[in-house]
């Protein structure tokens, strides 16, 4: 079967989408499987969505019950006038109680990880372990300094007259390369929505005006599940550096990293397949 064949079905499979209230706004999250299945939770990174796990999350329906949320200010939920590490906490905590899940592995990429690895601090009780999949969640002394996330790096005020020019006009972030053109136009299709007077981004550009980035240190060397790291071997964030620095600060044993030849840090857009190959190993689907 070739990779364009194993997307197309996986879309087949179509998650169910719920909606929830949390802090007085609604927050959407999609399910596919069946909910008496142990939880297996994904969580988008900065501008991201969870249409972006939907060709991912299939591959998992037969062990586990998935869902992957639109934080606040991302895809189909509200915008909030602040965010926060705690009010993102406080949403994954409240899809876990929608549903019924007292306990559920986690995945998580780039900003997801750090909002994730915060979660653990105030819910240890929902983790039975996260994985991270090429996510800066603490850096080394000298490189905090020079390191900025107050800054919004998408155009969400601009405004296109029809969808095919704002997909069209739509990048990763970081901007990196992509060879499945496909998987890209299905991600930029579900990021964008129409207003009266054209097509916008979902996402809001108030995310990282307000949000707060904190040194996560001490939850990593506390943490008490097992924590996994995914990451691409091309990464151009995830360097060498920092995951020789987050496995000596977490106490990360070598058997739960795995590094993905030839791809950067949208990993799973640039090889899905090997990083669901990835995640059943470290979360114990193989």
């Amino acid at each position: 079967m070739s990779n364009i064949d194993w997307f197309n079905e996986s879309l087949l499979i179509e998650p169910a989408s719920k909606q929830i209230q949390v802090h007085d706004k609604t927050i959407n999250y999609l399910v596919w499987g069946e909910e008496s299945k142990p939880g297996l939770f994904f969580i988008h990174g900065y501008s991201a969505h969870a249409h972006w796990w939907d060709f991912v999350a299939p591959a998992f329906i037969e062990k586990f019950c998935v869902v992957a949320i639109d934080l606040s200010g991302s895809g189909d939920s509200d915008h909030r006038e602040s965010y926060s590490q705690e009010i993102f906490a406080d949403e994954i905590k409240a899809v876990c109680e929608d549903m019924n899940w007292k306990q559920a592995d986690f995945v998580a990429h780039s900003m997801g990880g750090s909002i994730s690895l915060n979660a653990t601090s105030i819910y240890p009780e929902l983790f039975k372990s996260l994985t991270l999949l090429d996510s800066i969640v603490v850096l080394p002394p000298d490189k905090v300094r020079g390191f900025s996330s107050n800054k919004s790096m998408i155009r969400a005020d601009f405004i296109y007259d029809d969808k095919d020019a704002a997909m069209d006009s739509f990048r990763l972030i970081p901007p990196q390369p992509c060879r499945n053109d496909y998987l890209l136009k299905h991600i930029a299709s579900n990021s964008f929505k129409q207003r009266d007077d054209g097509w916008v981004l979902k996402s809001d550009g108030k995310i990282m005006k307000s949000y707060k980035s904190k040194d996560l240190t001490d939850i990593l060397m506390a943490i008490k599940c097992p924590i996994n790291i995914v990451y691409g071997l091309m990464s151009q964030i995830f360097i060498q550096e920092i995951l020789d620095y987050t496995l000596y600060v977490g106490n990360i044993p070598e058997e739960r990293v795995i590094g993905v030849p030839g791809t950067m840090h949208h990993l799973f857009v640039d090889d899905p397949l090997s990083v669901i190959d990835a995640l059943k190993k470290l979360i114990g689907e193989d």
